[in-house]
């Protein structure tokens, strides 16, 4: 069942996509306001377009959402490919998403130490072609604090 889901959304977010579908939408809405003036804007006409327009908003959220979440691990496992196969980066890094808040804001202070030290060094004439290990960072930072 969840495959057959995600065939439909794939296949509903790609059309969604194309340009001629917001010519569609625009055109649609032109109509439903046209024949708005022979209904004299009922409640049965508002009730019928509010209706419609809820139903494919809830689905398109579904919709949007997953393929949002199929692109995100997408990339994901991209970047975790790239991680494992370069030579001296932190093979710990594949699953940093599943870090909480505080460890996330940990590494993240480390790198904007490491960035830092690279713009004194460049200032100093130095490379920053250089890869330089997190426990670089990490004395930084102890030296800091």
């Amino acid at each position: 069942m969840m495959g057959y889901f995600s065939k439909i959304a794939k296949w509903v977010s790609e059309k969604a996509a194309q340009s001629y579908v917001g010519f569609v939408a625009f055109i649609i809405v032109l109509i439903w306001g046209l024949v708005g003036f022979p209904l004299h804007f009922s409640l049965v006409w508002h009730q019928m377009i509010g209706t419609t327009a809820a139903i494919i908003s809830i689905m398109m959220l579904f919709i949007i959402q997953n393929s949002q979440n199929r692109h995100t691990i997408a990339i994901q496992l991209k970047l975790d490919e790239i991680i494992r196969a370069t030579k001296g980066a932190h093979n710990e890094m594949m699953d940093i998403e599943k870090l909480t808040d505080e460890d996330l804001a940990r590494i993240q202070k480390r790198y904007g130490l490491l960035a830092e030290k690279t713009k004194e060094d460049l200032k100093k004439g130095r490379l920053d072609t250089n890869t330089p290990d997190l426990e670089r960072a990490a004395q930084i930072e102890a030296k800091i604090l």
